[in-house]
């Protein structure tokens, strides 16, 4: 998976498949928010029915939260019925979580604390499901900050570090969780200076953008030490790949020829493929194994809706819910993930009060046939979790960091 396009051109620049005669419906899951929070999101569902994200919580963790409370990495049930804080590296800014494999290890970052002149630090972590411990990955080099964005089911995470203590460059990394050993892509990528990686598939195949020599950033495959150069819909401009599946095929985003920014799906035999939008803006966040893509896109109201892309139609997932969970829901805002089952997790805005025109961020879940398969969640966990949010948790290495 899985956001982050206003951070990174900052820092280059300074169900299952759906027939296609007919739209589907969708059941729709209040995936809820921390204890006493207002707001969450869900970045990540894996074939197994585990979700992940963020949400900010009310209740104190350190002397240096605000009275808003801090945004925390969340791991939510199935069934909305809780949602799970990862806890934090020690910093009193919380964090999120990106990613997670089948077997519930989730990828993402937290905030470590700050530098000599006050500027917050994120480190790159992986919390294992089964035990509960949130492992800090460290950095490249004298690296300050990483994140880390995507994990797959060989317990391999992609993200990007900085490798100078100034915090300046960006290099796009693999951390393999068997080894301990973190090492960044091989060579300039694109023959820039800067790149990031978004997510890798169950072959090593990794995703992301890169600076080019002549100054521009472009999508990129990256497959055992030989990039593949994504090109953009408009053969000039700007392009990001955000997810993989296990063909080859990617989605993202590229500048097209009008200049704006278009949603597309990748392989080898077709290339780069717009996959249009509604209107205005729309952007590729996840693929599945069904080549089904979700995202988001600007409609002609310039408003930001979730969108599923499969069988050659884009659907806005907002008129795919019953009338009663549109009653409930003001709109949904973006699709962030997709499993092979075509269950969609993202956020959208949940009314708390209709009539004053009130209403919050919430994550949310969809399944198309209405249930997916329980995960038992191990009560260690659950009972670690509040706790561990208050007090830091543990750490072991030094990691990532981005949203």
């Amino acid at each position: 998976m899985k956001i982050k396009h206003s951070l990174i051109a900052a820092a280059i620049l300074s169900t299952a498949s759906l027939s296609a005669s007919a739209a589907p419906s969708y059941n729709l899951v209040d995936l809820g928010v921390l204890q006493g929070g207002d707001f969450s999101y869900a970045y990540d569902i894996s074939n197994t029915g585990l979700i992940v994200g963020r949400s900010r919580g009310r209740y104190p963790t350190g002397p240096d939260t605000d009275a808003r409370g801090t945004t925390h990495s969340a791991r939510f049930t199935y069934d909305g019925s809780y949602v799970q804080d990862l806890g934090s590296l020690g910093g009193s800014r919380g964090g999120q979580a990106e990613a997670v494999n089948d077997s519930g290890m989730a990828a993402g970052f937290s905030h470590t604390g700050e530098d000599a002149n006050g500027q917050r630090i994120y480190k790159a972590y992986v919390n294992h499901y089964l035990t509960g411990y949130t492992q800090e990955l460290g950095t490249l080099g004298e690296g300050r900050d990483s994140r880390a964005y995507g994990i797959n089911n060989n317990g391999k995470v992609v993200g990007w570090s900085n490798t100078l203590a100034d915090g300046s460059d960006h290099k796009a990394f693999v951390y393999d969780t068997a080894t301990n050993s973190m090492e960044a892509l091989q060579g300039p990528i694109l023959g820039g200076a800067r790149s990031f990686a978004f997510d890798i598939n169950d072959s090593d195949q990794v995703v992301g953008t890169a600076t080019t020599v002549n100054g521009s950033a472009n999508a990129f495959i990256y497959n055992d030490g030989v990039t593949t150069n994504l090109g953009s819909l408009d053969n000039s401009g700007y392009s990001e790949a955000r997810g993989i599946n296990e063909s080859g095929q990617v989605t993202g985003f590229s500048l097209d020829s009008d200049k704006n920014y278009t949603a597309f799906i990748y392989d080898e035999v077709n290339g780069m493929q717009s996959l249009g939008g509604m209107g205005g803006d729309s952007e590729g966040y996840d693929i599945n194994n069904n080549g089904d893509v979700v995202g988001k896109a600007i409609t002609d109201e310039g408003r930001s809706a979730a969108f599923l892309y499969s069988n050659g139609a884009m659907y806005n997932l907002y008129s795919l819910l019953s009338a009663e969970d549109q009653a409930l829901w003001q709109e949904l805002r973006e699709g962030y993930g997709i499993n092979d089952n075509g269950d969609i997790v993202g956020r959208g805005r949940f009314w708390t009060d209709k009539e004053a025109g009130r209403s919050m961020s919430k994550a949310f879940l969809l399944t198309a046939d209405g249930s997916i398969s329980a995960v038992p969640v191990p009560a260690a966990i659950f009972l670690m979790g509040p706790a561990l949010g208050l007090l830091g948790f543990m750490r072991k290495r030094s990691l990532q960091a981005a949203a």
